[in-house]
């Protein structure tokens, strides 16, 4: 693969290397490689070196460095000058014009895309959501940055397993058992996707449940410990409430039922301990309101764009002995031990190894706990499962690394997993695991939780952007195609998905997400669109042979960099996995590109030279944004 920006930095370096080795200095051109970066503004270079970085012998003499780099005539440097100990070089346009002529025209459309001479297989687990209500944004922040990091590595040329952990045990699911089987295993009104409905029955069981058990506490409580307690009964209530206008029926036949119940919450209870036993009068019920749900967030991830290879079910898991085996491997373990009267893995002591603390990628100040393996009445923890699920994800794979794409509040349990992976002899798949983590996503005004229903579906995102961009179109007097704005609109939400450190908490706001200006996706497909149209328009094969070698002036130059730099940042972006890194130099390039088309016609250019430099900027740009696109899932659109 060719990289212009590596080349350029590469030709600056000797040309330094030699200015300082003329005034009986030395300088390691590793290390001056490595410093040169781009400068915060045009007029200050091309491209820059800070001086104390590297020598402070040379600061003093930054003055004469620069005139011994002019002096020497490199191939690259037109010119060089000492700012603030900063040496600014301005690289000569026909050099420029020479790499990504060289570049263009030998990868064409796979200009800046390196692919690994030796693939690896990868599994991404992602999503993962529990099968008790639609997905929420927050999940959507999962399945977009899952997505990402699948296509990463298939663009490396990996070969890459897309898996959903479909998590169909535990009390949760058994909250929307009990409620489903209660009220006769109800159908979902038209106006309803299925899992937006079971996601009602399954929160207000849940609410329910929490309202019976607290009016008992409260009764027993001081006067204090009891208001607090009717108080969160009365926040209960306007949460069934809330629900009880969508859904009437489901939740007066639900209060009906529950209204009998001795002890609801044993009755859960004893449906979870009965699900992971795999009892034969609950199965049936129980795989039929999973795979309800499950199909409803089936339709919703395929608006997004976004499929699976595989669905692993953990009931499946559990039946095929696995974690059981897992279970045994544990007591035989030297780790084993009984902590608050349950079998557990003494992780912490063995976290207390710096080595398996640093192979593990185990974070600097997290302390370990032990982890229990079961619960005093048989059923296993779902860390403990997920041992199990892991060993699968590697056996059945012959997987190099599997990613885990969870919250960042799950850090301790992905630790855990780890450690107990590596106590049990899984040594090469505990190295080879990896926590992919992110913060979470906020919506203005609300505060989220699945338990009570209230989140913002991603169903619900879509229908506002796709309803926005629907208006934006009109009032421009354009129609655009219901898959066209679908499109528009999922590509609005990756974006805004991405375009923050999965490291920092996101703040969801769609009123801004598919405005047609910079920092938006839309702004991004609009260029994109401009670049083919002006291509489309000339409608003949670039003349790579016949270029102005003198034309890179003004904005045409800082483009000319831009899309030099593309195979070095697309390839750090593969490489560290921060999406954030390549939408931020998407939006430079696309606010340089559409600044410099809009003074300076590329086709109505009359010489022939300058006009070829100039479609060679927009073929350019257009791989670029292209190749950007299948890294980032965001869809080319013809028309915007």
């Amino acid at each position: 693969m060719c990289h212009p920006y590596t080349d350029l930095k590469k030709c600056v370096t000797i040309a330094t290397s030699r200015a300082v080795s003329l005034l009986g200095l030395e300088a390691d051109p590793d290390k001056i490689m490595n410093l040169l970066q781009e400068p915060p503004r045009p007029d200050f270079g091309d491209i820059a070196l800070p001086l104390p970085r590297l020598s402070r012998q040379l600061v003093e003499k930054c003055g004469e460095v620069a005139r011994l780099i002019e002096s020497l005539e490199s191939e690259c440097v037109e010119r060089v000058q000492c700012v603030s100990s900063y040496l600014n070089v301005w690289v000569k346009s026909s050099y420029i014009v020479k790499k990504l002529v060289e570049a263009l025209s030998k990868f064409g459309s796979t200009y800046g895309i390196t692919r690994r001479e030796r693939p690896l297989r990868v599994v991404v687990e992602f999503v993962s959501a529990n099968p008790v209500h639609p997905l929420h944004i927050g999940s959507g922040r999962n399945a977009v940055l899952g997505d990402f990091i699948a296509r990463a590595h298939e663009l490396s040329g990996d070969h890459v397993e897309r898996r959903y952990y479909v998590n169909d045990l535990g009390l949760q699911v058994a909250y929307l058992v009990y409620g489903y089987t209660k009220i006769g295993r109800p159908k979902h009104p038209p106006e309803m996707k299925d899992d937006h409905f079971l996601g009602l029955l399954y929160a207000a069981t849940s609410i329910i449940s929490d309202i019976v058990k607290l009016k008992k506490k409260a009764a027993s409580l001081v006067e204090n410990e009891a208001l607090e307690a009717r108080k969160e009964i009365d926040s209960l209530m306007s949460d069934l409430l809330r629900i009880r206008r969508k859904a009437p029926e489901l939740v007066d036949k639900l209060m009906e039922f529950t209204e009998s119940s001795e002890d609801l919450e044993q009755e859960v209870r004893s449906i979870a301990q009965a699900l992971e036993r795999g009892e034969p009068s609950i199965a049936d019920a129980h795989r039929e309101v999973v795979d309800r749900v499950i199909s409803g967030i089936r339709e919703t991830l395929t608006k997004l764009g976004i499929s699976f290879d595989k669905w692993d079910y953990e009931s499946e898991l559990v039946r095929s002995g696995l974690v059981s085996e897992v279970v045994r491997r544990a007591q035989s373990s030297d780790f084993f031990i009984y902590y608050k009267n349950a079998p557990a893995l003494d992780l912490g002591r063995l976290a207390r190894d710096p080595e398996v603390r640093r192979a593990l990628a185990i974070p600097e100040n997290l302390e370990v706990p032990p982890l229990i393996l079961a619960r005093s009445d048989g059923t296993t923890l779902y860390t403990t499962r997920d041992i199990a699920y892991a060993i699968k994800k590697f056996a059945e794979s012959g997987a190099d690394m599997v990613y885990n794409v969870i919250a960042i509040e799950q850090t301790l349990p992905q630790a855990q997993l780890r450690l107990a992976l590596y106590a049990l002899g899984y040594v090469r798949e505990a190295k080879s695991l990896v926590h992919y983590a992110y913060e979470i996503v906020n919506v203005k005004g609300l505060s989220m939780s699945g338990r009570r229903a209230r989140y913002v579906t991603v169903d619900e995102v879509l229908d506002l952007l796709v309803a926005k961009t629907r208006e934006l179109a009109e009032s421009r007097g354009v129609s655009l195609s219901e898959e066209l704005l679908l499109k528009i609109a999922r590509s609005a939400l990756k974006y805004v998905m991405l375009s923050v450190s999965p490291k920092k908490t996101l703040v969801f706001d769609p009123e801004q997400a598919v405005e047609v200006k910079s920092g938006t996706a839309t702004y991004l497909q609009y260029t994109l669109a401009r670049a083919n149209g002006i291509l489309s328009k000339y409608g003949k094969e670039l003349d790579y042979t016949k270029v102005s070698k003198e034309g890179l002036v003004g904005k045409r130059k800082e483009l000319a960099l831009l899309i030099a730099r593309f195979p070095e940042v697309f390839r750090k972006v593969v490489v560290e996995l921060t999406p954030e890194d390549l939408v931020s130099y998407l939006n430079r390039l696309a606010e340089v590109f559409n600044s410099w088309y809009d003074t300076d016609p590329v086709i109505a250019e009359p010489d022939e030279e300058l006009r070829n430099l100039k479609l060679v900027l927009v073929y350019g740009t257009k791989v670029v944004v292209e190749n950007s696109f299948k890294l980032l899932g965001i869809d080319v659109v013809e028309r915007i």
